[in-house]
């Protein structure tokens, strides 16, 4: 099976255009958060009945979280509350916030933003921010971005990948814990399409997908044992 894992697409059509039109091939999508864009002066009302309408008309399957951006401010209480808009969907092939599914052999788990408490028995976890503490949360201006209500979790469940984002430049976009593979595409508003990994699970690869080239992880069984091939290389320029 093919994943492509993305994050912090932030309303920008282009990308969910090019992830429709353009992306490679894949089997499943992984979308770890922050669709929408508090901070775009299209009202979040109108950017989330837009990116709904594009992800019931998708046509694979896709497993999405909730990230701090996806969230509806709740005039009658005065505070932030869930993304309630995803449960609008009609795409029974999307999955989203809380929900659990067996997809070709890897089950899969969606832990929404808001989500508590979080983490559970699953091959593969769809989260915003990463565990605090690890490469993936780390941002390289030298700030922690993570979430710490992960990192036990992580330790307890042990599931062989969790996808994340949130952190749009962390210090390096792979990260062992144990044996649990974190992945973290980033995100780079200047780039004409999103940051994306493309996961073979059956050749037991990933490769992340920039403007400024591709980045290979020869081995992901190898990582998840611990034994990390090196520093993963700009191989060639991106498409």
């Amino acid at each position: 099976m093919t994943i492509l894992h993305v994050s912090d697409l932030h309303y920008e059509k282009r990308w969910f255009h090019w992830l429709r039109d353009h992306a490679p091939a894949h089997d499943l999508l992984a979308i770890s958060g922050d669709l929408l864009d508090l901070n775009c002066a299209t009202p979040q009302r109108e950017q989330s009945a837009w990116v709904l309408n594009w992800l019931n008309a998708f046509p694979r399957p896709l497993c999405v979280c909730s990230g701090n951006h996806d969230l509806e401010w709740h005039d009658a209480v005065e505070h932030w509350v869930p993304a309630y808009w995803l449960r609008d969907r009609v795409n029974s092939r999307l999955w989203i916030d809380g929900q659990h599914v067996t997809f070709d052999g890897l089950s899969f788990l969606n832990i929404g933003c808001t989500t508590r408490p979080k983490g559970g028995v699953a091959d593969v976890w769809v989260v915003h921010a990463p565990p605090t503490g690890t490469l993936v949360s780390a941002r390289n201006i030298g700030f922690e971005g993570g979430d710490p209500e992960l990192v036990g979790a992580v330790r307890r469940y042990a599931p062989r990948l969790v996808l994340a984002g949130h952190v749009h430049n962390p210090m390096r976009w792979h990260h062992e814990v144990g044996p649990t593979l974190l992945l973290n595409p980033g995100s780079d508003r200047e780039s004409r399409f999103p940051n994306h990994i493309l996961i073979e699970t059956n050749a037991l690869t990933a490769q992340r997908f920039t403007q400024h080239g591709v980045q290979v992880l020869p081995r992901i069984d190898a990582a998840i044992a611990g034994q990390a091939p090196s520093p993963a290389e700009v191989l060639e320029p991106a498409a």
